[in-house]
């Protein structure tokens, strides 16, 4: 049984977290590779690499992180532990990524290497924890979809930031390394303070009985719902589309557009359009449920992105074809999270284990690789069309950043549609909450 309801400043805090966690992400998703190569002056293959690489541990830190929740029992609960212990970590390395030292191509690209795999680690252990928190907050459907929507909002107010004020803030504060190093503070301070209190005011409601945790039980036992397995799906390769067109516009806008300040205009169309589409969010779930809405999102981040490429230099055409696919990314992961935790209660409902650390750790893993492929992908095409850092492009090289921005996005989409497609927990999932109910109860 809840201890008490949930509040409204426990949903805002709860959204706040996703603020710090999309200041960092969208910053690294967004700038990170641009830092590297045109400002430090790492080559692209390297970053590839280096992204790549640490992406991948990062990715199976996540596993791991699940699957040390479900051993987890203190007074301060299952997850709480890992997020005091990583948020102050995190923040430092987020800042020291960039301080790369004006040292050797070798020494930059080990630097940039280590910061960044240590930044990877912590914030795969503390976005582990935050993850499974939602699944631990509330059993009640329409609860969490309620708090979905503070993060949805949360999402799109740290993407905002990230993506808005990223660069005008790298020109305020001096330009260059300093102007990036000088930023990367800023945003470790703002993201500190909102996760801090993320993991203060939010508390854990729901009580897991089972007490020794059994890796190959518990990933058995997962796979009792297919609608898990869609969802690790769409979470791989949605991610993967999103983080390649979003690393791209800054290459998009500096050589395509030739007017590197648009990158900001057009970064900041997603964050907008989210923060104004997910307070209807949870209304679109009630109404068409989980997976007509990640195959609709999906449909429509293909069509806007045929926009952007029919649009070609019309800057107009380009906010408003960003804006719209904002607004169907939303749509389409906007219901992976709550999701996850409906499919938590089918694999309660059949097998009486919850092993809620395990999956939701190995759906963010798959998240993770969608990350860790992105760059990987990048680097390869970029190389392909022989791009040059700082220097006028080939058309060869033009097609190259157009291809990562646009073409491959949109393949991914459609798999994504595929993947949706193998959801079927909507029309079942009001009789499994029933049952789980009286079996909780009865515990009680």
């Amino acid at each position: 049984m809840e201890k008490r309801q949930l509040t409204t400043m426990e949903k805002l805090s709860f959204g706040g977290g996703d603020v710090a966690n999309c200041v960092t992400f969208g910053v690294t998703s967004a700038y990170l590779s641009y830092y590297y190569t045109d400002t430090v002056g790492i080559s692209v293959a390297a970053v590839g690499l280096i992204l790549g690489a640490a992406r991948i541990i990062e990715a199976f830190t996540n596993l791991a992180t699940g699957v040390a929740i479900d051993q987890v029992h203190s007074r301060l609960g299952r997850t709480k532990p890992f997020l005091y212990a990583t948020t102050l970590p995190l923040m430092l390395f987020f800042f020291l990524m960039f301080a790369v030292p004006d040292v050797s191509g070798a020494g930059k690209t080990a630097f940039a290497f280590f910061t960044y795999l240590m930044f990877c680690i912590l914030y795969a252990v503390n976005n582990t924890a935050y993850g499974t928190l939602l699944s631990m907050m509330t059993g009640n459907v329409k609860q969490r979809r309620s708090i979905n929507n503070y993060k949805l909002m949360g999402i799109g107010a740290g993407s905002m930031i990230s993506n808005a004020c990223t660069l005008p803030l790298v020109a305020l504060l001096g330009g260059g390394k300093k102007g990036y190093l000088s930023t990367g503070l800023v945003f470790a301070v703002i993201s500190a303070v909102f996760l801090m209190n993320c993991t203060v005011q939010c508390q854990e409601r729901i009580a897991v009985q089972s007490e020794q945790v059994k890796i190959p039980d518990e990933l058995r036992h997962a796979f009792k719902s297919r609608s898990w397995t869609a969802l690790c799906a769409v979470a791989l390769l949605i991610t993967c589309a999103l983080t390649l067109r979003t690393s791209g516009i800054v290459y998009y806008a500096k050589y395509v557009l030739e007017n590197e300040g648009l990158a900001t205009l057009l970064l900041a169309m997603s964050p907008i359009s989210m923060l104004v589409s997910s307070p209807f969010i949870g209304q679109v779930l009630d109404r068409v449920g989980n997976r007509k809405s990640m195959v609709l999102g999906s449909m429509g981040m293909i069509l806007s992105i045929l926009g952007m490429a029919v649009s070609g230099s019309s800057v107009a055409g380009q906010v408003v074809f960003n804006f719209l696919c904002g607004a169907a990314s939303n749509l389409c992961t906007g219901p992976l999270y709550s999701a996850c935790s409906d499919t938590m209660d089918e694999v309660e409902y059949l097998t009486g284990e919850r092993p809620q650390g395990i999956m939701t750790s190995v759906m963010m893993c798959t998240n993770k690789l969608g990350i860790a492929f992105a760059p990987i992908i990048s680097s390869i095409v970029l190389g392909a069309g022989g791009y040059t850092a700082g220097s006028a492009q080939s058309a060869k090289a033009l097609a190259a950043i157009k291809g990562n921005v646009f073409w491959i996005p949109a393949v991914l989409s459609g798999l994504g549609i595929l993947a949706a497609l193998f959801f079927d927990l909507d029309k079942k999932h009001g009789t499994i909450t029933e049952v789980l109910e009286k079996r909780r109860n009865k515990i009680v």
